[in-house]
């Protein structure tokens, strides 16, 4: 692994072509991108952690090849299945999960099946770095990005080191992978942002617990995780990736986000192996208004690519990242891109989260959901968390729409 000398060592201001803000699954994708193809102009890489790649704020679940074939469009399958044989190898595979059970309001509602591969992202987003070092890119870690403004038709970074160095990246395109919100959005104003109820405040931690170690549990239970569920992801050997998604809109009312995790915890019998919680913020709300402007992008989280129903955030951040990659590399637009791509999944999931909002957040509401039509709202829960296009699952949540907001 290549790691550039600290700041102490380097001039005042540096010049590239490109500049990545954001070493996550994102940032390193893109840079890998483009440097594999021979995008013509150096690819520089900045991360704030000192440690590539950690800590790991996530459920590590990715789906197998075949798991979303059905129920996405052929192009936009095919960019994932591309961002999949490009980064998940064997090695990276931690645990096979076959089943999904779905826990609503304390009773397993259905198992499903659920073919996905419990991943260690750290080490996976360790191997696209070495990658894209490989290839050609600059990377510098333990380097936070303060301001970026625009000058001169080019972009100047302020970024401060892990040593204490302070110093200036000058760029002529800028992309922010640095999660919700960008460092770039703040400075260059890109998006309006999400409102309060489109976050979700997502806990992660590792925990031992008796459970399948096949089969993936999700929990929907408003006075647990209103709006948003608790998961668990079995790892192997009883330890399981866990955490709780609590809708920011209510997440800080008369409580801490924290408080939630702690019931979730002691409620299903899990046991952490560290005290300490990870704790961020993710959108939910769809992508942003706008994904870019004269030469600064936005891609994964920052531009709100994670997805509505399901908090999944690996493999739609490695889209945006693709999509954007290409749009550079062929010299196309890349705000056509996403809205021909990616915009249509991500706009009918967040019809979908919306119109189940009332029971996300109602326990009384969900229940008397569940005694009118289980088999109804079990199957739309389970095609939502797959990302279903299919013309079938909007039918159902066109059906079920009247009757949640009776009895809502």
């Amino acid at each position: 692994m290549l790691i550039l000398p600290i700041a102490v060592l380097c001039p005042v201001v540096l010049n590239t072509d490109v500049l990545i803000i954001g070493g996550g699954p994102a940032g390193s994708y893109l840079a890998r991108y483009l440097v594999k193809n021979h995008f013509n102009g150096d690819v520089t890489l900045i991360d704030k952690r000192s440690v590539i790649y950690a800590p790991v704020i996530c459920g590590e679940l990715l789906p197998s090849e075949d798991l979303l074939r059905p129920w996405i469009n052929k192009e936009l399958y095919g960019v994932l299945l591309t961002t999949l044989r490009e980064t998940l190898h064997k090695e990276f595979i931690v645990n096979n999960i076959k089943e999904l059970n779905i826990i609503i309001n304390d009773r397993v509602a259905a198992t499903m099946p659920f073919r996905t591969y419990l991943i260690d992202k750290g080490a996976l987003i360790r191997n696209i770095v070495e990658e894209a070092v490989n290839y050609g890119a600059k990377v510098r870690f333990g380097t936070t990005a303060l301001k970026c403004v625009g000058k001169d038709n080019e972009y100047e970074c302020v970024v401060h080191d892990r040593q204490g160095g302070e110093y200036a990246i000058r760029t002529k395109v800028i992309v922010g992978a640095d999660a919700y919100p960008s460092i770039i959005d703040l400075s260059l104003g890109i998006t309006n942002g999400f409102n309060p109820e489109d976050l979700i405040i997502a806990t992660s931690a590792r925990a031992f617990g008796k459970y399948d170690e096949d089969k993936a549990v999700i929990i929907m239970d408003p006075d647990l995780a209103p709006g948003g569920f608790a998961w668990i992801f079995p790892r192997g050997d009883g330890i399981h990736n866990i955490g709780v998604g609590v809708r920011n809109n209510v997440a800080w009312i008369g409580n801490n986000p924290l408080n939630y995790h702690e019931e979730f915890t002691r409620r299903f019998g899990l046991k952490q192996l560290q005290r300490s919680v990870l704790m961020k913020t993710i959108p939910v709300g769809g992508l942003a208004n706008r994904y870019g402007t004269d030469n600064a992008y936005l891609i994964g989280d920052a531009v709100g690519s994670v997805i509505p129903t399901n908090g999944a955030g690996i493999n739609p951040a490695m889209i945006t990242a693709h999509l954007l990659g290409e749009s550079m590399i062929h010299g196309t637009n890349y705000t056509k891109l996403m809205n021909r791509v990616f915009k249509p999944l991500m706009d009918r999931m967040v019809l979908f989260r919306r119109v189940g909002d009332p029971l996300l957040m109602n326990r009384k509401a969900m229940e008397r959901a569940m005694k009118l039509s289980s088999r109804l709202m079990v199957s739309s829960i389970y095609d939502a968390t797959l990302s279903s296009m299919k013309l079938s699952t909007l039918i159902k949540f066109l059906l079920g729409y009247p009757l949640i907001r009776l009895i809502s």
